[in-house]
């Protein structure tokens, strides 16, 4: 496998060489320069072409994973200069409307290989479907956020403007495009695929997910079945499997997990940390002098500075609140505040402060994470973690505490009490500027495809089989007990539950809370479908405080400390502009065919 992927970047590099040269890969709107002969002349080099288009389109609009948990209550940042998306935004914020020049390159795809006299028809009808692949990606991408988008089918020359060409007519025509376009590449795709490209069952993985998008904003039903076929498709013929390791999947151990679908590749070749900012900003710093000066503790064991990167994002309490824990007396799976072991050994001190009942040996640590959820601790960094070979303490005093840079917060450490693990390569000598690294982001998974079925089972209200679908990775990838759940709303909860905890920093979260709120009913706390979501306005971020002895600890917001830290308490959701984004009014004014989206 390691050597087909080198094979894969050696190709990619061909035409970089090439188009840097030669000038081959021009972006422009309706421009064309490059030499046709040459790139659409052999597989070789057209595979070049096509190799750099899954880069610009994967790298540019699905990377970058833990921003987006920032937008929900899942994340935070550690900074004061970045906010959540809310109602602060205007007609003017263009959220990124202009995706021409991507459009194009999957346009010249499907054109140039159709019109190749070097190509055999096999290799045009396969590349086509690629170039109709990543089409539907970009124009999936677009939909998430506009409902409606300029739909361009062919490359453009200097005589059709695309700043002139009209938006399509609702979101259920931008919808019926892409899942056309997917299942065209789904009939001419193969079943296997090199690291880093689609297969038809990566089309029909990502076709699962549009069509639970399309029912949502479009309100057509026959979506969900679509969903569940896609889905069976990739789950019965696939050559997949989960992987029972969770935590490496996302990290140099699985990075070629059977589990994944289709990932994004990065080669240390031509990438360092800060290159990755799951990487780069997940990672705290703070330096062994400041430890030993203000006595906080354990200090660092290893001889240089481990810590020393740029964090900004960080886990909440919140998203930990997800976590179920096995109760040791029933072997039932509980949040942490309801096992036998908390109510056993716990007391409360105050509001949301809990102690450690007197006589009692156990640490808070013991009692709140012991038997949880496996994915916990492949997910977060916490108190009493191991993480980069060094002991991680976030409670007072400690080496990572939220006051461990000179007594004082700072932009690097984490408020919340956790850090993000999930995504975090275990680079050497360590995470830092110019340090080169693999990297690689998971865009689609058969985790991911089992939960897409189980959110279309139970739109269909088919509670059995949606259990039985969300109980795969609830079961092999949590260690969790299954689910029994047998009513609707119990299913739902079970449901919600599992795939936030499971596809956390996955670019799943924001987009999956937008359906669920136009769901309404079961699927979010029995409001009206189209209101406000609660997720996403009433569910503030959390943190966690531990005391020095570990004996006791609250979990509460900033806003019950008396202080809005980084005013991420500050959750802003109106139903009439948040569902989509604006189309930006500098497009509208250059366009005299785009109209704006309701509530902007």
């Amino acid at each position: 496998m390691k050597n087909i992927y080198i094979i894969f970047y050696a190709l990619l590099l061909v035409l970089i060489t090439i188009s840097c040269k030669d000038n081959l890969l021009d972006t422009d709107p309706y421009g064309s320069k490059y030499q046709e002969e040459l790139v659409w002349g052999s597989r070789t080099n057209a595979d070049a072409f096509v190799n750099q288009t899954y880069s610009d389109v994967l790298n540019g609009l699905f990377a970058d994973f833990a921003t987006m948990e920032n937008w929900t209550s899942n994340g935070a940042y550690c900074h004061g200069d970045e906010v959540v998306p809310d109602e602060t935004y205007t007609r003017e914020t263009d959220f990124g409307f202009d995706k021409f020049s991507l459009i194009r390159q999957c346009n010249l795809i499907i054109e140039k290989a159709t019109a190749s006299e070097g190509l055999s028809e096999d290799d045009k009808t396969e590349l086509v479907a690629e170039g109709k692949f990543l089409r539907a990606m970009v124009y999936f991408w677009q939909a998430r956020r506009f409902g409606r988008v300029v739909w361009v089918d062919k490359v453009l020359t200097e005589n059709e403007d695309s700043y002139k060409l009209p938006l399509t007519q609702n979101t259920a025509e931008t919808y019926s495009k892409i899942v056309k376009d997917l299942d065209d590449a789904i009939a001419s795709l193969p079943e296997t695929a090199l690291p880093g490209k689609a297969s038809k069952y990566a089309a029909a993985a990502i076709k699962s997910e549009v069509c639970l998008q399309a029912a949502a904003y479009t309100g057509d039903d026959a979506y969900y079945q679509k969903a569940i076929d896609a889905a069976d498709m990739v789950i019965d013929e696939g050559p997949f499997s989960i992987d029972p390791n969770y935590g490496s999947i996302f990290n140099e151990q699985g990075r070629f997990s059977n589990e994944i679908i289709l990932g994004l590749y990065r080669d240390k070749a031509n990438t360092v940390c800060n290159d990755i900012q799951d990487l780069q900003w997940c990672v705290p710093n703070l330096k062994r002098d400041v430890l030993v000066s203000n006595g906080f503790y354990p200090v660092w064991k290893a001889n240089f500075e481990i810590f020393e990167a740029w964090n900004r994002h960080t886990p909440t309490q919140t998203l930990v609140d997800n976590y179920l824990i096995i109760d040791e007396n029933t072997g039932k799976a509980l949040p942490w505040n309801q096992t036998s072991q908390f109510t056993e050994n716990m007391e409360m001190i105050g509001d949301r402060e809990w102690k450690v009942k007197d006589g009692v040996e156990l640490e808070v640590n013991d009692i709140i994470y012991g038997n949880a959820d496996l994915r916990l601790d492949q997910t977060v960094v916490r108190d009493g973690s191991t993480w980069f070979g060094e002991d991680i303490a976030t409670r007072i005093k400690g080496n990572l505490w939220r006051y461990a840079y000179n007594g004082a917060r700072q932009w690097s450490i984490s408020s919340t009490g956790y850090y993000w693990r999930k995504g975090t390569y275990n680079v050497s000598p360590r995470v830092y500027v110019g340090i080169p690294t693999d990297y690689h982001y998971v865009i689609i998974r058969l985790g991911r495809v089992y939960l897409n079925k189980a959110e279309a089972l139970l739109r269909q209200n088919k509670v059995t089989e949606a259990v039985e679908a969300l109980n795969v990775t609830r079961v092999q990838h949590g260690g969790l007990p299954a689910s029994s759940a047998s009513s609707l709303q119990d299913a739902w909860n079970d449901y919600k539950r599992e795939r936030r905890v499971e596809l956390v920093k996955e670019r799943d979260f924001y987009w999956t809370l937008l359906r669920w709120g136009l769901y309404g009913d079961e699927a979010n706390h029995g409001r009206e479908p189209g209101g406000v979501v609660y997720e996403m306005k009433d569910e503030v971020p959390g943190v966690i405080l531990i005391s020095e002895d570990r004996k006791s600890f609250y979990a509460r917001t900033y806003a019950d400390e008396g202080e809005n830290y980084l005013n991420i308490e500050v959750r802003v959701f109106s139903p009439d502009r948040r569902y989509l984004f604006p189309i930006p009014k500098s497009h509208i004014d250059r366009n005299e065919n785009l109209t704006q989206n309701p509530g902007w």
